[in-house]
């Protein structure tokens, strides 16, 4: 049997690499500000901090995207410096 050794996270399949501007503060915790999906640019208006382990803080965001509120969820990858959201 074969093993397929991954070299970064723009090879995972099921991850999305997105663009996001955030805030740190001055005890360097991270908050997602606006994302990039597909070329738009969206205002996070809602995001709450889930689930994190010592690699990777998640969030469940929300979005306005139009007239619509749509809720995504965010990956802040420490050791890579990236974000990213389920394909």
């Amino acid at each position: 049997m074969s093993a397929y050794v991954l070299h970064g996270l723009n090879e995972c399949r099921h991850l999305q690499i997105v663009p996001v501007i955030s805030s740190f503060d001055c005890d360097g915790n991270i908050f997602p500000l606006y994302v990039r999906i597909d070329g738009q640019s969206l205002k996070i208006y809602n995001a709450r901090r889930v689930d994190s382990t010592i690699r990777i803080i998640n969030f469940n965001c929300e979005v306005m995207d139009y007239d619509r509120v749509k809720r995504i969820k965010l990956s802040y990858h420490i050791g890579d410096l990236v974000w990213s959201m389920p394909r």
